[in-house]
């Protein structure tokens, strides 16, 4: 072999390793994120419920405490609050339920 086939031979040989190196660490990084991601998206799936739970309680105390108004417009408002609430928690319940489906 010419100095000049055996120069890019070479020259191909460390493309080649340093292609198959970076391969193997984004491999390995890939597979990291892959482990920690069900935990992370179980633990921030966690602070949304209760922060949606305590969002609930809150507007709760906030209707039973306005006694300024009538019985019947302070009624009304409690139950498109109450459906309001009702209807998050379902959704809550069906997220929950794919979440924990998919793990």
């Amino acid at each position: 072999m010419s100095d000049s086939e055996i120069l890019l031979k070479a020259a191909i040989n460390r493309i080649t390793a340093r292609i198959t190196e970076k391969l193997i660490n984004s491999a390995q990084e890939f597979t990291e994120i892959a482990e920690e991601l069900p935990q992370k998206l179980q633990n921030e799936w966690s602070s949304f419920k209760e922060e949606v739970i305590e969002e609930s309680e809150r507007l709760e105390k906030k209707t039973k405490s306005s006694k300024e108004k009538s019985y019947q417009e302070q009624l009304s408002k409690e139950d498109l609050i109450q459906i309001q609430i009702d209807n998050l928690r379902s959704k809550v319940i069906d997220i929950n339920k794919d979440i924990e489906g998919g793990n």
